[in-house]
């Protein structure tokens, strides 16, 4: 039954030209059941994967299937202010709090009272603002720059970020407990590598978007370009499969995209430097596997489809080292 409400929400939320989750390979149906499951509480969410993974589409999704979908959704990118304005962004200040505050304006926490407040790439936030989100989160509660009154908000916040959190903390860039803080229930989105049978699904969704939009109604693609479409390596993810459709289908004028149209270079290619092995693949897929688990055997073996015995075996057989 889940599975079904997310499939009907999802193409409710696929009419909307901003907030579409596009895909039905098995991965990302899983990342949609667990965004429907923690949507219905008030849980803060951490959304983990690499740039153009679509992060900021799935937090919308968790907010228009929330209770509190009627609220807004104020989302801020850390990684784009500088420290000095990050705070006043997302706190707000007082008149007179600094040179050229000649009134008292609300922060982006203010703005998103009763919706959902977004902190994309939150690992970037300096040290000072990680303490002061901390204070935020514990409390729900906040000073204006240059304040001393108390502001209280009811707000959910999910976070999001392309770095691993984890080796953040072991590095000293990221406070440990504010890690714990933001990671109450987490949410892998996986590359589009990982999830290539999607590919077909979202070449076409572009490709009409492109047609409504300026009228480019390219006559399909060729078979050689679709076979490069599946073995690109997509370091951009969906956003740069968007982009590299839509400058084909500009290029091609009318007819059917080839892989000349594409203009992929060639280090995009998963076969650039020698054949994969398959025993290669198993080996990376369990060591990042039992890393998003956080070394949970038991967790990592319902994540790969297989028993505990079977891991067991698996490691030995590839000599991975798990502590």
């Amino acid at each position: 039954m889940l599975i079904e409400r997310a499939h009907v929400l999802a193409l409710a939320v696929e009419r909307d030209d901003t907030d579409r989750v596009i895909g039905q390979s098995p991965e990302w149906r899983q990342v949609l059941r667990k965004a429907l499951q923690v949507a219905r509480t008030d849980t803060t969410v951490f959304l983990q994967g690499e740039s153009g993974t679509g992060k900021e589409v799935v937090a919308r999704y968790i907010h228009r299937a929330s209770p509190r979908k009627t609220g807004p959704f104020v989302a801020i990118n850390c990684a784009a202010l500088p420290e000095h304005l990050l705070e006043s962004e997302l706190f707000g200040y007082e008149r007179g709090a600094f040179t050229g505050a000649h009134q008292a304006k609300a922060g982006q926490v203010e703005v998103a009272s009763n919706g959902v407040l977004f902190l994309d790439e939150v690992s970037e936030m300096s040290a000072m603002a990680q303490a002061k989100l901390l204070r935020f989160l514990q409390e729900r509660e906040f000073r204006r720059l240059g304040g001393t009154r108390l502001v209280k908000v009811n707000v959910r916040v999910i976070a999001a970020s392309n770095r691993d959190l984890h080796k953040a903390v072991t590095d000293g860039s990221f406070r440990e407990d504010l890690y714990y803080r933001l990671r109450v229930f987490d949410i892998y989105l996986p590359p589009l590598r990982e999830r290539r049978c999607d590919i077909p699904l979202l070449t076409t969704t572009f490709l009409q978007d492109f047609n409504r939009s300026s009228g480019c109604a390219p006559h399909g693609l060729t078979p050689d370009a679709m076979e490069l479409l599946g073995r690109c390596d997509w370091p951009g993810n969906v956003r740069q499969l968007h982009n590299a459709l839509e400058r084909a289908a500009i290029l091609c004028d009318g007819g059917p995209i080839t892989a000349e149209h594409l203009s992929l270079q060639p280090t995009s290619f998963a076969t650039r430097r020698r054949p994969i092995q398959l025993s290669d693949v198993e080996r990376q897929t369990i060591e990042q596997v039992l890393h998003q688990c956080d070394g949970n055997k038991s967790k990592a073996a319902r994540r790969l489809g297989i028993t505990r015995t079977q891991l067991y075996g698996r490691l030995r057989k590839h000599a991975v080292v798990t502590a």
